[in-house]
């Protein structure tokens, strides 16, 4: 099973705590939802990035959505509510993952944190 993550659910330790057969499959983002009949907004700030990992087949709650990996492919993933609670924790997350420099960039405003530590 294809799980999303994001936020501080994708902290490693939590990830092997949660998950201890799970094996990283990509960095990915979650294809934007229409809203009744509006279209889904278009753009780098609509998009939330997380990482794909696959589970050893076992129930997981959350909503069935399309994400793209940084490589191109698409998958049906699991996306359980992410825990957002610690801004700190969803930016040292998004870190070690590597995610994209713009999105961690805005992860680091959002944890007042200061912005130019983060290049790569």
């Amino acid at each position: 099973m294809i799980v999303f993550l994001s936020g501080a659910e994708m902290e490693p330790e939590r990830v092997r705590a949660a998950w201890p057969g799970a094996r990283f499959v990509a960095r990915a983002r979650l294809q934007p939802r229409p809203r009744g009949a509006v279209p889904p907004p278009r753009g780098t700030r609509y998009e939330t990035w997380g990482i794909l990992i696959d589970t050893p087949s076992h129930a997981q709650n959350g909503e069935t959505r399309t994400a793209v990996a940084d490589d191109g492919r698409i998958f049906a993933a699991i996306v359980p509510a992410p825990d957002d609670a610690d801004p700190a924790a969803v930016l040292a997350a998004a870190r070690y993952w590597e995610l994209p420099p713009d999105y961690v960039r805005r992860l680091a405003r959002a944890a007042s944190a200061p912005v130019e530590d983060y290049v790569y």
